[in-house]
């Protein structure tokens, strides 16, 4: 049936959609690597949902989540303001061409691998190594290269910034490689060559929209930085979508053992567990490469169980976006945010531990993250300016397209 699906309405427009969505909510309600597992996510489930698969899918979403979120280490908020001058615009540009490609590198390699679990090769041992590989890696590159800034797309005059681009790629070479020579590397390659393309296309033309709209007058009802980031989720998603597409015939369904179910009790203790330990060490873990480490914890620790795999795609990112609106709206300040944040989590641990099917949790996820900005917008203080307005009215257009792509391509699949 995946088959018959068209080009470009399906496998490319979907997937553009849904990632352009999903990037837009992670500048909003989460930045760093934590935001930026709602798009991963969202991609990767809708990827999911494009190849009509029925198992893995805990796997495959969080490989999606933590493949994408690697990226969001990466600083480019000086090389923005590069940018905006007219002596170093092509530099910055050249500066996002590079580390858009990065992320869309590694997170594809990782989605990629996600797709591949019932290959007759792929082993956990393996994955565990590549993962140490990719750990040493990016850590090495960032140190070598990114460290000295030997080359440099911040600011060296005001309070440069760490950049990570180089620990990135060298680590996503490493993991790929080593896939690659366990035999388990034909999809991550596709997916990593269209993630790097669609990556670094992405986030250089959005990053010049972005330079070039600022300057038209129309600032007002338009933020050019969503311009960018919904730029960037675009392209990569269409990517992604390009790779599975190229992908259907050879990407294997996947293993039994994703359909095994535990207690719902284990399921919301293991959510909880593996919220701390994302969250937990991303925020507390102090080196550089926090999150590369926090996210092949989590990773090694799902690849035995489907169910908390599931948890930690979608639970442990709709965590973070609630904990994300309470330290933003003093109003939540206090024990009231906490609870809040203690009860959706466990709302979304619920729904996800009884999972009836992908389109479920796809909408699960989607909507919450959209209600999220909604009330990040609406509760007081209100930031009823015209550019958020205009912005939230998007999000909940394309989420209201995704809702009907996902409804059509499971009937579809029925």
């Amino acid at each position: 049936m995946s088959n018959a699906r068209p080009l470009f309405s399906f496998w490319l427009l979907f997937p553009a959609v849904t990632m352009s969505l999903g990037w837009g909510l992670r500048g909003f309600i989460g930045g760093g690597p934590l935001g930026a597992m709602i798009p991963g996510a969202m991609v990767a489930l809708a990827v999911a949902l494009l190849l009509g698969r029925k198992t893995d899918l805990g796997w495959i979403a969080a490989c999606g989540a933590v493949g994408v979120g690697f990226g969001g280490q990466m600083t480019y908020g000086q090389t923005v303001g590069l940018s905006f001058q007219p002596e170093t615009f092509w530099w910055a540009i050249t500066g996002f061409a590079i580390k858009g490609a990065a992320w869309g590198l590694l997170g594809g390699i990782v989605l990629g691998l996600g797709l591949t679990r019932a290959t007759a090769r792929w082993h956990r041992r393996d994955v565990l190594a590549g993962l140490a590989l990719m750990i040493a890696g990016t850590w090495a590159g960032w140190k070598l290269i990114n460290a000295p800034k030997l080359i440099y797309f911040s600011n060296r005059l005001d309070q440069p910034r760490e950049e990570m681009w180089a620990g990135m790629i060298v680590g996503a070479l490493l993991l790929l490689g080593w896939m690659t020579l366990r035999g388990a590397g034909r999809v991550p390659q596709r997916f990593a060559v269209w993630g790097t393309v669609g990556g670094g296309a992405g986030f250089a033309l959005g990053a010049a929209f972005q330079a070039l709209g600022r300057q038209t007058g129309w600032t007002p009802w338009l933020d050019w930085w969503k311009v960018m980031e919904l730029t960037f989720g675009a392209l990569l998603g269409a990517a992604y979508g390009w790779a599975a597409y190229r992908s259907r015939k050879v990407v294997p369904d996947g293993m039994e053992e994703q359909a095994r179910a535990i207690p719902l009790w284990m399921a919301l203790g293991g959510a909880a567990l593996l919220a701390l330990i994302g969250i937990g060490l991303e925020y507390k873990l102090e080196i550089r490469i926090g999150y590369t480490v926090a996210g092949a914890v989590l990773l090694a620790a799902v690849m035995y169980s489907g169910a908390l795999a599931w948890q930690t795609a979608v639970t442990v990112t709709a965590s973070a976006f609630f904990i994300d609106l309470v330290e933003n709206k003093e109003i939540l300040h206090g024990p009231q945010g906490w609870a809040l944040v203690g009860i959706g989590s466990l709302a979304v641990a619920w729904a996800v531990a009884r999972r009836t099917d992908l389109r479920t949790l796809f909408l699960v996820l989607t909507w919450c993250a959209v209600g999220v900005s909604l009330a990040k917008v609406l509760l007081p203080p209100a930031a009823l300016k015209l550019g958020s307005v205009s912005m939230e009215a998007a999000f909940v257009a394309m989420g209201a397209a995704a809702t009907v792509w996902a409804v059509r391509l499971t009937r579809q699949s029925e």
